[in-house]
């Protein structure tokens, strides 16, 4: 049986045993469930990796991307960077998401003609997803 008492204003007061137990299961419940929320938006926000074959030679800023099937990385965000990991060369560009009604059945890309004879891919569509990203001139990097 629980030890208790009575303080001044006649409520029980439990022993400090149980007052410790108290409170280290609802810290450890606190924490459990801060976790798990954690573990969500972690998950959530884990980018889309995935093959993608590109049929024409295009550059993305002063980089070209040569005719071949590539890993591209895309951040779940409708705008920021990705990635196309060319050999041992990552290419960074920033993209514009744009939603689409219907999955894409191949993988599409749509080119801009630089003038100089040369293509700059605008838009890529990844096979089997509702988005299209649209390229930006800018913020190309190599790494």
């Amino acid at each position: 049986m629980l030890k208790h008492s009575m303080n001044k204003l006649g409520r029980v007061r439990l022993a400090p045993v149980v007052n410790l137990a108290m409170n280290l299961a609802v810290t450890l419940v606190v924490t459990l469930a801060a976790t798990m929320v954690f573990s969500v938006v972690a998950l959530a926000q884990k980018p889309v990796e995935q093959k993608v074959s590109f049929y024409l030679d295009g550059k993305i800023g002063d980089e070209v991307v040569k005719k071949g099937t590539y890993t591209v990385v895309i951040p779940e965000a409708d705008q920021g960077s990705f990635e196309i990991k060319v050999g041992k060369k990552t290419i960074t560009a920033q993209f514009t998401k744009r939603q689409n009604q219907q999955e894409a059945d191949a993988d599409k890309m749509t080119y801009r003609d630089n003038g100089d004879g040369t293509r700059a891919i605008a838009t890529i569509t990844p096979r089997g997803r509702k988005f299209t990203l649209l390229l930006q001139d800018s913020g190309v990097a190599s790494k």
